[in-house]
């Protein structure tokens, strides 16, 4: 796999070259397509998002104050992230429960890059400051929609009531983090 600048990218990109495309299919597809399939997407759903993900960026640095601060790789990862979350959230493919804290916006969609965290950097980041057990059981339950079943058996808990209970203890460590924050 050749590389290529990404300023060189860019202006190629720019100027509707078909093998910058191509660039950007062959060398960034295969990390998108490997979230998106770990997220509980299939291929062509992969595919779906990249090609979004395009279009996106070609609208994006067309635009005459367009300045990218992050990589190109980096940018068109969180485009496709970003239109994978918005898709599950349209869908209601992402279970939520009935968590206070993990509320998804669904007002327009907009890309941007800045520094402000997003909803879900934000919920990340309270889940990362929590006990590792905890962290373990959440990201399990929320993120990776793990059965509670399977759960159960992984973490040796006796029965669901006991399953509950942790999972009650572990969001409410959540929600005194997101408080402390928000009290700041």
């Amino acid at each position: 796999m050749q590389t290529v600048p990404d300023n060189t990218l860019l202006s190629r990109l720019r100027s509707d070259d078909n093998t910058a495309f191509g660039v950007l299919y062959e060398h960034y597809f295969p990390s998108i397509a490997t979230y998106i399939i770990y997220n509980g997407g299939k291929t062509e759903d992969a595919e779906d998002i990249f090609q979004e993900a395009l279009i996106v960026l070609r609208h994006k640095i067309r635009q005459p104050d367009f300045f990218l601060t992050a990589t190109i790789k980096t940018y068109l990862f969180s485009i496709a992230r970003n239109l994978w979350l918005k898709r599950l959230r349209d869908n209601k493919l992402m279970p939520v429960a009935d968590i206070s804290i993990y509320h998804w916006e669904t007002t327009s969609f907009s890309i941007t890059l800045h520094p402000e965290k997003s909803k879900d950097e934000k919920v990340q980041s309270w889940i990362s400051r929590i006990t590792g057990h905890c962290q373990r059981i959440l990201r399990a339950i929320f993120f990776y929609r793990e059965p509670m079943e399977v759960l159960i058996k992984k973490m040796g808990w006796k029965n669901k009531h006991t399953a509950a209970n942790q999972q009650y203890k572990c969001i409410q460590q959540v929600k005194k983090i997101k408080q402390q924050e928000e009290d700041r």
